[in-house]
């Protein structure tokens, strides 16, 4: 009977065979974690962005019209330190405070904050309870953070005949309403390397609201197509 071992040559060449099988199983497992990983950074950016339009899209579809209209845009100004802002007052069903008794009377503002090394895209909403008038009045309320991507908040209002960058007249609404979200998905720049790191995608959804009783909506989108030509990524949303 030959009781003969391996080889020291065998058990090098074993060794060496189960080695590489080991770094190609490895290899394989990291790639799979990299792409879950990218994937469900992307799929975070665009639910994030796709969440905040939607809810500013309820807010301004329940604007206020006619008496105790509030609405007033400011854009923003890198020179004061001055964020870009949306304020209005709005008809929600949703309670802000559900054990508290609550109308359906409320003031909303958005804005996009810098907070340390990242941007907040944030939502106030301020009940009313009276006839509040002076902006201390509804300077409270409750904030919440809509979206960590979003890196960009821009808004712009059509009135006789021209786009406004801020609209200051609180108590009248504009024509037109043009909405800008953008996000940041940097995604597939994680795990590349300093060489070939490129710049981040820009996610973007755009909104246009009409107010009944200005000019036909369609009149006034001809007029705007005529005039903006920019090409953005992501989705346009037309309400009336």
């Amino acid at each position: 009977m030959n009781n003969r071992g391996f080889t020291l040559l065998e058990v090098i060449l074993a060794a060496t065979l189960t080695a590489f099988v080991a770094l190609v199983a490895i290899a394989g497992l990291r790639s799979v974690s990299m792409t879950r990983t990218t994937i469900s950074q992307a799929s975070d950016a665009a639910d994030s962005l796709r969440y905040a339009a939607e809810i500013l899209e309820r807010d301004l579809a329940s604007v206020v019209r006619g008496q105790g209209v509030i609405f007033e845009g400011i854009a923003a100004d890198s020179a004061i330190g001055m964020p870009p802002s949306l304020r209005m007052r709005v008809y929600q069903t949703e309670l802000a405070r559900p054990q508290s008794p609550e109308s359906d009377l409320y003031e909303v503002e958005y804005s996009l904050l810098q907070s340390e090394d990242k941007m907040l895209f944030v939502r106030r909403v301020c009940p009313l309870v009276g006839v509040e008038v002076d902006r201390e009045e509804t300077s409270g309320g409750i904030l919440t953070v809509l979206s960590e991507s979003i890196i960009d908040f821009q808004a712009q209002y059509y009135d006789n005949g021209q786009w406004l960058d801020n609209w200051l007249t609180e108590t009248e609404l504009p024509q037109l309403v043009l909405v800008t979200l953008a996000a940041s998905d940097t995604s597939d720049i994680q795990n590349t390397s300093e060489t070939d790191r490129r710049k981040p995608r820009i996610l973007q959804r755009t909104i246009w609201m009409h107010f009944p009783g200005q000019p036909h909506l369609g009149q006034t989108l001809s007029d705007v197509s005529e005039t903006e030509g920019t090409e953005s990524e992501g989705t346009q949303t037309i309400v009336q």
